[in-house]
């Protein structure tokens, strides 16, 4: 099998945070053989040149929230009722693909009717479609009132939530999904902010159902994330052992202090709520939708610079599909951490290596060294410097498979 030696100008190296120039990047069958210095790298006689040598290169990124029945629908619950899971599988391959092409080559998906995720993640690993390396969740997991806001008469197989009440019920409705693939458990432990009826904060799931859904997944090699927006919630879901916090715009010091303690990941998401409050009132937001996100943006926010301070280990999660979040624009909640306080650095470590490590994908992802999966991305410019570099990508490779290779505009990009 022919190699590949990939020519950098420079590698971003996620183990160290540092940018290292004029490395070569050799591959075979998929993976990285080496990295290095050009000049130290014993380069194979018979092989391919790729000669990137006017980009940054890092590993394939991450967004570690997203939803792929939807994207970025003003009423996402009117769109979820309305459609047929057939039409959502077809048209969240191409997500999928746009996804892929904007430089993230591993996702969580989030939730979604139908086990449509479990359904693109096979078409993907089959060859049947183009896409990231998946680790899905099934449907949602919500208490009766909670996150399963449906109409008398609508079965609760049309949306994204499978409703269950008690320990018993939730285990059993954990293991559904765990038997048709889910890797995580998604659990609505509140309300929301950006949809539904109830009280975002309140906790609707009590400590023993939450306890039920992370003892079955962890007896069975799984993890468990909980969206949980107020203080009690998000507290009650780490204490059960819930492997990660999603959104938490409503939660306290105390939260922030046991998700540190705990090692709990925290993916904040916020871009649904900055795209709401910059887009929503034109764009057709409900009154209520659009208040709340209002209320809860600059608490986000301060929750989020003081999480930085107490070393909480934040993760970027874009919530695609949900109000102006759209498939291929996942980089901009990597502009948004950097600009709420996390350094480019960072941002950069959190959306590979470190978002490897929390979906237990460390091994062959968000490094490039030998063994791992030959995922790059390639940007024209230091990311280090300007991080909405990587809302423009010029080169993408999965596997091997150079998936989007862009030819240097007229006269240069700086």
């Amino acid at each position: 099998m022919k190699k590949t030696v990939v020519r950098a100008g420079f590698v971003f190296d996620s183990a160290t945070g540092r940018l290292e120039e004029k490395w070569g990047i050799v591959l075979e069958g998929g993976l990285v053989e080496a990295a290095g210095p050009l000049d130290e790298l014993e380069l194979p006689e018979i092989a391919e040149a790729l000669d990137l040598s006017d980009m940054t290169i890092l590993p394939g990124l991450a967004d570690c929230h997203v939803h792929y029945g939807l994207n970025g629908e003003t009423s996402w619950e009117t769109a979820m009722l309305r459609e047929l899971v057939p039409f959502q599988a077809i048209r969240a391959a191409e997500y999928a693909r746009r996804d892929l092409e904007a430089g993230f080559t591993m996702v969580r998906a989030e939730g979604d009717k139908g086990f449509l995720d479990a359904g693109l993640r096979q078409a993907i690993e089959g060859g049947w479609a183009a896409g990231p390396r998946m680790a899905v969740s099934g449907h949602m997991l919500s208490a009766t009132g909670g996150r399963d806001s449906f109409a008398p008469g609508v079965s609760p197989g049309d949306a994204l939530f499978r409703t269950c009440d008690g320990p018993d019920e939730v285990a059993r409705a954990s293991r559904e999904q765990m038997k048709y693939g889910a890797d995580w458990i998604k659990l609505a432990v509140s309300g929301a902010v950006t949809a539904g009826t109830g009280l975002p904060g309140a906790q609707q799931f009590t400590s023993g159902e939450i306890l039920a859904a992370v003892t079955c997944a962890h007896m069975n090699g799984k993890k468990v994330s909980a969206h949980a927006h107020g203080a009690e919630s998000v507290k009650a879901a780490i204490r059960a052992g819930a492997d990660s916090i999603e959104h938490a715009c409503l939660a306290d010091e105390e939260s922030l202090r046991m998700m540190a303690d705990f090692g709990t990941w925290w993916i904040p998401t916020l871009a649904p709520v900055h795209l709401i409050c910059s887009r929503g009132a034109e764009g057709g937001v409900s009154s209520v939708v659009l208040e709340r996100s209002r209320t809860v943006r600059e608490h986000h926010l301060r929750l989020f610079s003081r999480a930085l301070e107490l070393g909480v280990r934040i993760l970027p999660g874009t919530d695609a599909g949900m109000p102006f979040s759209f498939h291929g624009n996942n980089a901009l909640e990597l502009e948004l951490m950097a600009g709420a306080g996390m350094s480019p650095k960072e941002v950069l470590r959190s959306s590979t290596c470190r978002s490897a490590e929390m979906l237990g994908w460390q091994e062959r992802c968000g490094r490039i060294s030998r063994g791992c999966f030959a995922d790059l991305v390639g940007v024209r410019g230091n990311p280090l410097e300007n991080i909405s570099l990587l809302r423009s990508v010029s080169f993408v490779m999965k596997g091997g498979q150079v998936i989007r290779l862009e030819a240097p505009q007229k006269g240069g990009r700086k």
